[in-house]
C-alpha cells in the first residue's frame, strides 16, 4: 500500500453507527471496512462492465452468423465437408 491519506466524508449519523458496529463485529476499523467495501464495489462494477462487453460481443457474433446463414441460402456446409471427406 502506498502513502496513507486522510479524507473527510459526510454520512448520516445512523449509517455511521451501523458502519462502526459492523466494523467492530468483523474486527476491522472503520477505515478498513470502508476501504474493503469500496474495493469490492469497484471490482463488481468492473466485472459487470466486462460482462456487458462479453455479451455485446456474443450478440454481434450471433448477428454475423445469422447474416451468413441468410447469405448462404440453402447451402449446407456440413454436407460439403462430408463430400470433401469422401473424395479423399
Amino acid at each position: 500500500m502506498g502513502r496513507v491519506v486522510k479524507i473527510n466524508i459526510t454520512l448520516p449519523g445512523e449509517e455511521l453507527k451501523k458502519i462502526d458496529k459492523f466494523a467492530r463485529s468483523e474486527g476491522m476499523t472503520r477505515s478498513g471496512l470502508i476501504l474493503e467495501a469500496l474495493r469490492f464495489f469497484m471490482e463488481m462494477i468492473e466485472e459487470e462492465a466486462a460482462e456487458r462487453i462479453k455479451r455485446m460481443s456474443i450478440q454481434r457474433a450471433s448477428a454475423d452468423i445469422r447474416k451468413l446463414r441468410i447469405k448462404s441460402g440453402k447451402w449446407d456446409g456440413v454436407a460439403e465437408i462430408r463430400k470433401w471427406r469422401e473424395l479423399r
